[in-house]
């Protein structure tokens, strides 16, 4: 590689031939002294998979890295180099050749203004067509990140092709009368692994790259919001085997239950006491109009979230995956396979899903290697019933006497957890901020509960928890202990 450098004004200018590619030629402009460094290096790879195939659509490539966010300039411009090297003149000599390419690293400050701190130009040796030629666009930004984002590609690639003429024009005497036509643009930006709300999917679609968002939170629930009996199986079952990396701890959690008896809470749960966050994967993300996009999201987003060992998937009322015999539609078939296959496949973040209709579900859905265990959710007995109120206050501030606790159990026969709390709250406010007997009366009369119905699903849960074959948890208090 022979390589050329001038200075004009704190500003490097390299022009090098890159040995794998011997018909470009390279133009890099510095304005920080790059430090070469392993740790820029190592994202190389991550960069280069986006290479081995044509592009075809805008990209955008979201690295999670603290060590990298707050890496040096001059280390971090690196990257163009190495892009600049190799990667970019082979992609573009094998898949692109009319191109040329524009690599920079921009820096976006708090204020909205941009730093360039290198540019590389990767062109076939004759410069004096660089208008003419179209011009795929490389972006590694930093910083100000309401500021960089594909929406504000257009105003980046004009302010680095200016810079870079510029430079060209003072050190080579190149004229270049004006910017060539932007083709695709890969944007490269890098987050904090703490600083994850989404699992960020782009899938390439025609000319455009379809942008999929499932958004990641931390538990709002402990195992102390659990009863006794259901926290301690839990415990033992579950959350023990795979804090100690038990090869015989549980991949896959079922919750079933009829609404509101506190399905989705138990899986915040499981998630808290294993210090997970949650991945809540719905179909309205991911499911598409168009034919055969759906399965391609889905398997995108999918193959995303494997990466996120760190979490526990969450497909909350899954009752959408009935069995495939009962689906009329040929998306809603592929979308259960899909689905079926990932369950199955190994490593992958701990997935629970919880449903309101087991028996709906496809039957292979629910076997072991898929599915580990059942917890069977029915309504709450006369203890949990006086937790839950105490909880629900607490959570409001609201004050509850305790010798109000007696009269909200007897009171609560069959009702849900999610029922109970929204009788504290109707309660509250009655009462003002505060709750009182009568208030609680008063809250009461506006609920219509068909008790024998509520015992009629108790015991069909009871059946179910009996005729499963498989590893259950159960929590499904008898008649007694509700009333």
């Amino acid at each position: 590689m022979n390589k050329v450098s001038h200075h004009l004004e704190g500003v490097k200018l390299y022009s090098f031939v890159p040995i794998k590619a011997p018909n470009y030629k390279v133009y890099i402009v510095e304005n920080v002294l790059v430090i070469p460094n392993t740790r820029v290096l190592s994202l190389l790879p991550k960069v280069a998979k986006y290479f081995k195939y044509p592009l075809e659509a805008n990209l955008k490539l979201r690295i999670k890295s603290s060590k990298l966010v707050k890496i040096s300039p001059e280390k971090l411009s690196y990257l163009v180099h190495l892009l600049a090297d190799t990667l970019v003149p082979l992609y573009l000599s094998k898949y692109d050749s009319p191109s040329q390419a524009l690599i920079a690293f921009i820096e976006g400050t708090k204020e909205g203004s941009i730093i360039i701190h290198c540019v590389a130009l990767v062109t076939k040796r004759d410069v004096k067509s660089l208008s003419r030629k179209p011009t795929l666009f490389i972006a590694v930004a930093r910083g100000g990140e309401k500021h960089l984002d594909l929406a504000q590609v257009n105003n980046y690639y004009k302010m680095v092709w200016l810079y870079l003429t510029q430079v060209l024009k003072v050190n080579k005497n190149i004229e270049i009368p004006y910017i060539p036509i932007r083709t695709y643009t890969m944007l490269i930006t890098f987050e904090n692994k703490d600083d994850d709300k989404y699992v960020e999917v782009s899938i390439p679609e025609f000319h455009e790259s379809i942008r999929v968002k499932i958004p990641i939170h931390p538990p709002s629930w402990t195992l102390d919001d659990l009863p006794e009996k259901l926290k301690e199986d839990l415990e033992t079952i579950v959350v023990k085997p795979i804090l100690t990396g038990a090869l015989y701890a549980p991949h896959g959690i079922l919750i079933t239950g009829p609404p509101g008896v506190g399905k989705s809470v138990t899986a915040e749960v499981i998630a808290s006491a294993l210090r997970l966050k949650i991945i809540e994967l719905r179909p309205s993300l991911y499911r598409s109009m168009w034919y055969g996009l759906t399965e391609k999201i889905l398997e995108n987003v999918l193959r995303a979230i494997k990466t996120y060992r760190n979490s526990l998937v969450l497909l909350d009322d899954a009752d959408f995956l009935v069995g495939r015999h009962m689906s009329i539609h040929e998306t809603h078939v592929s979308e259960i396979t899909i689905l079926l296959r990932y369950l199955q496949e190994q490593p992958r973040p701990l997935t629970v899903l919880t449903t309101n209709a087991p028996e709906l579900l496809d039957p292979a859905l629910i076997r072991p290697g898929r599915i580990d265990a059942v917890v069977i959710m029915g309504y709450p007995d006369k203890q949990f019933r006086k937790q839950i109120a105490l909880r629900s206050a607490s959570r409001y501030g609201i004050q509850l006497p305790d010798e109000l606790l007696d009269t909200i159990a007897n009171m609560t026969r069959w009702f849900s957890n999610a029922e109970i709390d929204a009788l504290i709250r109707l309660a509250a406010s009655k009462g003002e901020g505060k709750i009182t007997e009568e208030a609680l009366l008063w809250a009461r009369s506006r609920f219509n509960i068909n008790e024998k119905m509520r015992a009629s699903i108790q015991n069909q849960l009871r059946w179910f928890g009996e005729q499963f074959q498989g590893i259950t948890i159960k929590y499904v208090p008898n008649e007694n202990e509700v009333i």
